[in-house]
């Protein structure tokens, strides 16, 4: 079914959903932001590289990501283990020094000190030394302690003992003016999940990056860089409970590869795993923050041209939810079908570097509710007031929905279809246990979902409101037009049915309800009506479900939303019993001390693991498991 019709008189999106702004819009005054991957940067030739440079921070991106990597043409900075090539450093040290000059130290950079996909050559990512000494074990590299202590030193080597050669000699670890934060590593345990050995090394070398390296006292960050690689919509790949409780983790960094579906926009994972206060932010805000390191286009069968409708989904739904990124990633090649973007293109282009740039713009003044300034200031224009989805403008014209379809963002009960219903953000599908849907019986004590009116002692759709069109013809408003006016609030002889008028943000009647799974999030039932709610709500502490309103008290003692999944992880089915108690270094990787058989036995010889080559998969499904 094609909408374009109905978009053509929609309501306009500047005078009617300002009345009815969501409750879970970001109204804190901390800054977002918005930044690129650029893995092969350093070894551009200087004048390229500094043209990307520029143009990267012309697009008001305030982060780049860096990798010290090998690649087909450059060896690793470690071509044997133990052994440094100094130049290889020097190279990366000389795009640190003009990343921070050309920016004039607005824009920041995360290092990846070793890619996890280096142990397999998987991904791209040719065999390193690392790789060809485990010889195909890989997760040897995180459980054997010759391992630790080599990567220890490389590690030692990068931020500690060589001498900037740009930075007045100082050691990477002190160089908090350019450097936000750090990698452990680039996916650990990439592709692997639940992790089953060596989940101590995560926490040791964070321990050994942030204390014995000093970037604690230095103020850069220490980010865990995707564990597992891709993260699944409803899993926790990115941040298990030994990331979490981790003392030394200041960044839980999340990585997801997420595709356009007939029922969900692209951004459509990203607005749920991020839902503010649910157990993942209500668990972090405060101790830990969050950022998406890795996200970018699918490709799917219906082609390119919704490449750039895929980018702009995601970026918006990232900003709308106050969560940092970075896309992934850059390049000066050709993209074809992959979803990299060469940014020297002019945004015009039929490629997708205009919407990257739009969202980007957005970000640059995007508010969040985490505490990003001890690593990255705020920006010099302050903080936006935007309290309104903004609309997709990349949307494609053979699209057969342009506005408000299921999976779409909301920020307004009328912000979807009219058989839809704008719930946390998305437009979705009613259960059929929702009151007060299209077709249901209505009356003075049944009353009908916020967008819809009773007429006939039913609940039924409300006429759109047609846009004021100029006088001049050339110059028709249509859909996503936010300077476009609506016509007023009164009948005309074409028209049978008066307009619906939803209450004002002020006095909120709220949806007809039975439980609190009919609410947004942060509302619950009461009296048959979702109110919002003040305590025993969703990301608060609790003891017992009775204390939670939104939902029920889950194991973590914070209130959850119903209908949410018990995620068990770890290896076992006794996974929960021995996890949760876990503390960093130190504690039993093979599960109970008494545990001597079966899958938690404690095994000597080598693990050799046979995984198949690796690409990019949508909504972040694993490429390979143990």
């Amino acid at each position: 079914m094609h909408f374009t019709s109905i978009l053509a008189s929609l309501v306009s999106v500047g005078s009617l959903v300002r009345s009815a702004a969501a409750d879970l819009r970001i109204t804190a005054n901390n800054h977002s932001f918005g930044g690129v991957n650029f893995p092969q940067l350093q070894f551009l030739q200087p004048r390229y590289r500094d043209e990307v440079i520029r143009t990267i921070v012309r697009s008001n991106a305030r982060v780049i990501r860096l990798f010290i990597r090998p690649d087909d043409a450059h060896p690793d900075a470690e071509p044997e283990l133990g052994g440094f090539d100094r130049s290889m450093l020097d190279q990366f040290d000389d795009t640190l020094a003009a990343i921070h000059h050309l920016s004039k130290g607005q824009v920041k950079v995360i290092i990846a000190p070793h890619d996890a996909h280096a142990l397999r050559g998987t991904n791209g990512v040719p065999c390193d030394a690392y790789c060809k000494k485990l010889d195909g074990a890989f997760l040897d590299f995180y459980s054997v302690d010759d391992y630790r202590e080599l990567y220890k030193t490389r590690l030692e080597v990068f931020f500690r003992h060589y001498p900037s050669k740009n930075f007045d000699g100082r050691p990477w670890a002190e160089l908090s003016e350019i450097i936000l934060g750090v990698d452990i590593q680039n996916e650990p345990w990439s592709g692997i999940w639940p992790i089953v050995a060596g989940e101590t090394w995560l926490c040791d070398m964070a321990t050994h990056l942030k204390d014995t390296l000093g970037l604690g006292e230095n103020n850069i960050a220490v980010i865990t860089g995707g564990i597992s690689g891709a993260q699944m919509p409803e899993g926790i790949q990115n941040f298990p409970d030994s990331a979490i409780d981790c003392p030394a983790v200041d960044v839980i960094g999340i990585h997801g590869y997420y595709a356009q579906e007939s029922d969900a926009t692209a951004g459509t994972p990203w607005a749920s795993i991020f839902l503010p206060n649910n157990t993942l932010t209500s668990r972090v805000l405060g101790k830990k923050l969050l950022l998406v390191e890795e996200w970018s286009y699918m490709n799917t069968d219906n082609g390119l041209a919704y490449k750039k409708q895929a980018i702009f989904d995601q970026g918006n739904a990232l900003n709308y939810r106050g969560i940092p990124w970075l896309y992934s990633h850059l390049t000066i090649r050709d993209e074809g079908t992959t979803a990299r973007i060469n940014p020297l293109r002019e945004p015009q282009s039929s490629f997708a570097i205009g919407p990257l740039v739009n969202v980007l713009r957005h970000a640059y003044k995007a508010r969040s509710n985490f505490n990003w300034s001890k690593y990255l200031p705020a920006p010099p224009t302050g903080l936006s007031n935007l309290t309104l989805v903004p609309l997709n403008p990349y949307i494609p014209e053979q699209s057969d929905c342009v506005f408000g379809c299921e999976g779409f963002l909301c920020d307004s009960a009328d912000g979807c279809r009219t058989d839809l219903i704008c719930k946390n953000s998305i437009c979705q599908v009613p259960s059929e246990s929702q009151p007060g849907k299209v077709g249901d019986v209505c009356n003075s004590k049944k009353v009908c979902q916020e967008h819809l009116k009773c007429e006939s002692g039913t609940c039924q759709e409300c006429d759109s409101r047609p846009t004021i069109q100029p006088d001049d013809p050339r110059k028709v408003k249509v859909y996503n037009d936010p300077n476009a006016q609506c016509r007023a609030d009164k009948n005309t002889l074409l028209q049978t049915r008066s307009y619906c008028t939803l209450p004002s943000a002020s006095n909120p009647r709220g949806n007809p309800c039975t439980n609190a799974a009919h609410c947004d999030a942060n509302q619950y039932c009461d009296w048959g009506l979702c109110k919002r709610c003040t305590e025993g709500c969703l990301g608060m502490p609790c003891k017992s479900n009775n204390k939670c309103k939104t939902g029920f008290c889950n194991s973590y003692g914070r209130c959850d939303y119903p209908g949410m999944k018990k995620i068990v992880s770890g290896p076992g089915a006794y996974a929960r019993d021995w996890t949760r108690n876990r503390k960093g270094a130190g504690w039993n990787v093979g599960g109970r001390k008494d545990d001597v058989r079966g899958p938690n036995k404690v095994r000597d010889e080598a693990m050799k693991i046979n995984i198949p080559k690796e690409t990019v998969q949508a909504t972040g499904q694993p490429a390979a498991t143990a």
